[in-house]
């Protein structure tokens, strides 16, 4: 699994999707305020991407998530994961953490004529964090089995969708939105199976804030690099008072999806 002339490890932390999901986005009032006097990081890029695929279930819908994405040139970490609908074994529309198999082929923009869709936004620290918390919260409930609908994944997966978009203007305008709101501008919800609304809206997203999709050319090459890559097993930190350096020292990949699936 070489990248870019240096070994990638997967690792177990906190920042990991499961790892520390109690504490939700923080809504207090001055919580803006307080975020915009937060000195930004030189040295850390985030990223959003809402992806989606056509004609992968029988009714012609396919997996469709909400995927995070962080390279740290200082500390020499990448941190990844998503949640939302994704194929299982035996190719159903699953709902939780998605595995790195199916998230994989949307690390880079799909082609012109694939079935693809998909929206990658550059967003600011808070920004991401708050998301994070989103999906954190979204993968607990699929894990405990407390979900909001219990027999309908679709309908988990749009709401979602709602929060994470809507979670991205909360504190100041950053795209034009298209409010998921079932009323009676929100045609998408109202003409579509609940399995395609989510393609429908990114596409829609992406329509209305196409400046503002990075494509490949402008992403971090460590990030482009994992495409095609199989993540090693986790590793769980050794118990020493200094930590072992090897030469050269491997960048840390954070794969939400695997500490989520060592949780208990």
């Amino acid at each position: 699994m070489k990248r870019a002339g240096h070994w990638l490890r997967v690792v177990m932390a906190s920042a990991c999707l499961a790892g520390a999901w109690g504490a939700p986005a923080d809504a207090a009032p001055g919580s803006c305020e307080r975020e915009a006097k937060r000195a930004p990081s030189s040295a850390a890029r985030h990223f959003l991407v809402l992806a989606a695929s056509r004609d992968v279930f029988y009714d012609g819908s396919g997996p469709a998530f909400v995927m995070l994405m962080k390279a740290d040139a200082a500390a020499d970490e990448l941190e990844m994961g998503a949640v939302g609908i994704y194929a299982d074994d035996q190719h159903r529309a699953a709902f939780g953490a998605v595995p790195w198999r199916a998230y994989d082929a949307f690390m880079r923009e799909p082609a012109k004529r694939s079935s693809n869709a998909l929206l990658r936004l550059e967003i600011d620290g808070p920004q991401y964090e708050r998301i994070l918390d989103i999906l954190r919260s979204w993968d607990r409930r699929a894990r405990e089995g407390q979900l909001l609908y219990r027999n309908d994944v679709f309908m988990n997966n749009i709401l979602l969708v709602k929060q994470a978009t809507e979670e991205l203007n909360r504190c100041r305008p950053s795209i034009d939105l298209y409010k998921l709101d079932w009323g009676l501008d929100d045609r998408i919800s109202d003409e579509n199976a609940r399995s395609r609304v989510p393609l429908l809206v990114f596409e829609e997203l992406k329509r209305r804030n196409a400046s503002l999709h990075v494509p490949d050319s402008r992403m971090p090459n460590a990030l482009l690099a994992l495409a095609g890559s199989e993540p090693l097993p986790a590793h769980k930190p050794v118990a020493t008072k200094k930590a072992a350096v090897l030469a050269p020292a491997p960048a840390h990949v954070h794969h939400m999806h695997e500490a989520a699936a060592a949780t208990p």
